[in-house]
């Protein structure tokens, strides 16, 4: 039996919000920006970021910052107030965002923490954003 037209209505609206709210989120960078992908790992009691020893993540102003962020031991976040960042990772279960560093920040950079209270050691973990500004 045909289905209703009326009955298609309610779900092409549905779909063109969801499309529109795709839209709305996605994270756009400036011209002449550039992406920098990381992997961050938490494990107790620090953060590790590939590729470097340093415990700072370094980008320029405007460049879209993409961070797979994984937990090896325990349920870690990583977390940035100044960029209202949070996400959680559980241990297997790695988490992938984007941002646009859109800010800059003080010299010393931003905090990167973990705010979990799992276990009372978490607060332990911390690195940095340092986002230059574009010349």
């Amino acid at each position: 039996m045909p289905s209703d037209p009326r009955d298609r209505a309610p779900r092409a609206l549905m779909l063109m919000a969801t499309l529109l709210f795709a839209g709305v989120t996605s994270v756009v960078a400036l011209p002449g920006s550039s992406r920098h992908d990381f992997r961050v790992s938490a494990h107790r009691y620090a953060y590790t970021i590939e590729g470097t020893d340093k415990l700072e993540i370094r980008v320029t102003q405007g460049d879209v910052v993409r961070i797979v962020f994984s937990a090896d031991d325990i349920p870690h976040s990583f977390t940035i107030n100044d960029y209202r960042i949070m996400r959680r990772a559980d241990p297997g279960k790695p988490v992938t965002f984007e941002f646009v560093a859109d800010k800059i920040g003080p010299p010393d950079g931003f905090p990167i923490k973990c705010t979990l209270t799992i276990d009372s050691r978490c607060r332990e973990l911390s690195a940095v954003l340092i986002v230059e500004p574009r010349k």
